[in-house]
């Protein structure tokens, strides 16, 4: 059984799906086979976080995410990377998106598996400051597309990185608003 479809069984078939990009070659997408967990992370009051790190252009904003290592589980990846970055307690509401990407000639063997979890307990604090975060935000599913619309406008050498982590945040929002209550 696929690592995807053990987690489905627990948390709800996710969406799988490529998404096109102008390019393929930028990191991680370039460079990273394993893939990546994508976390979305509702806090109690039902935000969701987004942060900014200190290399990104114009203080930008997105969902964290983390690289899964070799031979590593998804729910592990997962359960690692919000505690590296946040020092939350989390349950998992939802598998949301198995995410693939292609340039419309190249496919990437690189993948999102996006997630949302919800916060039961912790204090936001980060685990590895080797991640260089600046700023945590919490914002409104409402709020969302904003900020999607801001990577999309990146106008740098980062315009292909800003499509690819607006990718996240538009398939959050959809499945958001075609299933409000996913942990139901």
């Amino acid at each position: 059984m696929s690592r995807e479809t053990e987690l489905g069984n627990d948390y709800g078939t996710p969406r799988v799906f490529e998404a096109e990009l102008p390019t393929i070659d930028f990191p991680p997408v370039s460079r990273r086979k394993h893939g990546e967990v994508c976390m979305a992370i509702r806090r109690k009051d039902g935000r969701f976080l987004l942060h900014t790190k200190g290399d990104y252009p114009d203080a930008v904003m997105r969902l964290p995410s983390g690289g899964i290592k070799e031979h590593e589980g998804l729910e592990a990846a997962l359960l690692r990377e919000v505690w590296e970055e946040t020092n939350l307690e989390v349950g998992i509401e939802a598998f949301v998106a198995v995410i693939g990407y292609h340039d419309g000639t190249n496919r990437s063997e690189f993948k999102s598996y996006l997630f949302i979890v919800h916060e039961t307990g912790g204090k936001m604090m980060s685990n590895d400051p080797g991640e260089n975060i600046t700023e945590w935000r919490e914002v409104t599913l409402g709020e969302l597309p904003a900020y999607s619309q801001h990577l999309l406008d990146i106008s740098s050498d980062w315009k292909n990185w800003g499509h690819f982590r607006a990718t996240a945040i538009d398939t959050l929002v959809a499945h958001c608003r075609n299933d409000p209550d996913p942990g139901a």
